[in-house]
């Protein structure tokens, strides 16, 4: 009945639960059984010619009453079962969705977006369909078949009742030969509708760029591509479908040509009478629909045999970050960093991005990091907050191994502001108050105010109230990262976490951000990674990164009389100031 392991967990935890919705849906099938029979002394009555009105009408009641007790009984069975299964599927998307959480940044650069909607929202639909119409349609289908085979045997004739059932067990052979089939094709149809989804996905989220570019016929040609993937695989599965189907009802059609070509021949020589034939068929053709939908029960079970394997891989998957077994909560962060000989490369590949970093960033004091892109700068706040995990004995925050602390308790100490400002679709106030802790609007104003957007926001109507569009796209960038920031600074961390976060500001703008910043930096350690040196000038201590290796080090004044990169970079940022002024 359940074939993944997903379900039969699940269904013996709530063992209970079902053996009672199977007794209301057996009840039912008892109930309606007893109609054939009632069915079959009609019409021995009716063939004496002996019979009164009251009889009939009396016959006709019991009838009613029974089919009426059995619909009853199954609509029951049927809200009760199904209501299982819906508890199943909301139970496994939550379980998916922790699971998410708890996977590391590698894991989402391994996996489309599309892909993972997929598993969310059609692979839960199969696991929930497996479930509910594949659970109740096996029972009712062995339920039914049991009794009956009992009613047909002992009340009419049990050499009919073999011959006419003798088929039957081919579609157990049917089941075998296409289960393999329909397995594969269910995963192909699920892989095809990750694609779809992603390549919708990618292009809501890049229409401007595409518009800019008028590549919309190129855009089209590629939907369609993956669209027509989509029809192909969808085909290929219902031709498994519709040929099962179909060799399933023509094995129930020759039980039914059986009954009708042997069971007339006894009546014809006295050994069943007309009621019988008549009750019997009649126990034949309510057998009809719960034989034939054996076969989409076993499509249910094949198809959520392929969709449990893909939800099991992604709950058993364990994410590459996590606290170790023996970790435990530590005194409150201060901000002492240092770096010990850090050398790193990401999963999969084989050239190191940070090699031989060596570094100490005071309590309280500030760390610029400057470099062009791509020679490690971002790599080092993202094993600064666990994003990555960073080789044992390499980064100690406090004096202690930055695996020693609880991720929720390092992260919870850090405010970071990323290069990529994300923000969600609620107000604006909850993007700023995005944090466990409770903040008042007093606070949330104060930070708005510290990053420079409180003008901006109370222009808006509705204010901090504003609603924002998927990922804030009703803000202009600078606002989006301004509100970023404002997101950082409400925690009052022990470590601040600037990568490069006042590009989409101007430079007057970024001026009053970094005045305000000044203050929410007293006495808390700051990391700031720039592209602009006039936003790390008075930093404590600056470096500068190249290839994953940190070739300068000092304050600005020192690294201007080193002459060296730093010195070249500041050079031409002053040129390009002057030029532009």
């Amino acid at each position: 009945m359940g074939s993944g392991s997903l379900f039969r967990k699940y269904l013996l935890q709530n063992k209970g639960k079902y053996l009672i919705g199977t007794a209301l849906l057996s009840i039912s099938c008892l109930l309606n059984l007893v109609i054939p029979q009632l069915l079959g002394h009609f019409t021995d009555v009716v063939q004496t010619l002996q019979f009164s009105g009251g009889e009939v009408l009396e016959i006709a009641l019991w009838i009613v009453l029974f089919g009426f007790l059995g619909a009853v009984f199954r609509a029951v069975s049927r809200v009760y079962l199904f209501k299982l299964a819906r508890v199943l599927e909301r139970n496994t998307r939550k379980r998916l969705f922790e699971k998410w959480e708890s996977m590391s940044s590698e894991y989402y650069n391994r996996n489309r977006i599309g892909d993972l909607m997929s598993h969310a929202v059609n692979d839960l639909n199969i696991l929930r369909e497996m479930a509910m119409q594949g659970v109740f349609m096996s029972i009712e289908a062995l339920v039914m078949i049991a009794i009956a085979f009992f009613a047909m045997a002992g009340t009419v004739h049990i050499g009919l009742t073999l011959l006419v059932l003798l088929p039957l067990p081919a579609l157990s052979y049917l089941a075998y030969r296409f289960r393999t089939q329909m397995q594969e094709r269910t995963t192909l149809v699920q892989e095809a509708i990750g694609h779809l989804a992603s390549r919708v996905q990618e292009f809501c989220a890049g229409i401007r760029v595409v518009k800019a570019y008028a590549q919309e016929p190129s855009e089209i040609g590629k939907f369609e591509k993956d669209n027509q993937n989509n029809l192909e695989a969808n085909e290929k599965l219902i031709q498994s479908n519709s040929s099962f189907n179909a060799l399933s009802q023509a094995v129930v059609g020759v039980s039914y040509l059986l009954s009708v070509v042997f069971g007339g021949l006894l009546v014809m020589n006295g050994s069943i009478t007309l009621g019988d034939f008549v009750a019997f068929n009649t126990y034949l053709i309510m057998l009809v629909a719960p034989v034939e939908n054996l076969g989409k029960v076993i499509n249910a079970l094949q198809r959520g045999k392929a969709v449990d394997k893909r939800l099991r891989h992604i709950l058993n998957t364990q994410p590459e970050v996590a606290d170790d077994e023996d970790v435990s909560p530590l005194p409150d962060i201060k901000g002492r960093i240092e770096f010990r000989d850090l050398c790193f490369r990401y999963p999969d590949q084989k050239q190191f991005v940070l090699e031989d970093i060596n570094l100490t960033v005071p309590e309280g004091s500030s760390l610029a990091i400057v470099g062009k892109v791509g020679s490690g700068k971002t790599t080092l706040v993202n094993l600064l907050l666990r994003l990555y995990n960073p080789p044992l004995g390499t980064i100690y925050i406090d004096g202690r191994e930055i695996r020693k602390y609880p991720l929720k308790q390092l992260r919870q100490s850090i405010g970071f502001v990323p290069q990529e400002h994300m923000l969600f679709s609620t107000t604006i106030g909850q993007n700023i108050a995005f944090d466990p802790a409770a903040y008042s609007m007093d606070d949330i104003s104060d930070a708005a105010k510290a990053a420079q957007v409180h003008d901006n926001i109370i222009e808006f109507p509705r204010q901090f109230e504003t609603a924002l569009g998927e990922r804030g796209v009703s803000l202009s960038g600078g606002q989006r990262q301004r509100v970023s920031i404002a997101r950082a600074l409400i925690k009052s961390p022990s470590i601040l976490v600037f990568d490069d976060s006042l590009s989409a500001v101007d430079a007057s703008t970024e001026e009053k951000i970094l005045a305000n910043l000044k203050r929410q930096m007293q006495g808390r350690t700051t990391i700031i990674t720039s592209h602009r040196l006039s936003a790390i000038l008075h930093a404590d201590h600056i470096i500068v990164m190249d290839q994953g290796r940190i070739v300068e080090q000092g304050n600005h004044a020192s690294l201007l009389r080193l002459g060296g990169h730093y010195a070249s970079i500041y050079e031409k940022q002053t040129m390009n100031k002057i030029m532009e002024g």
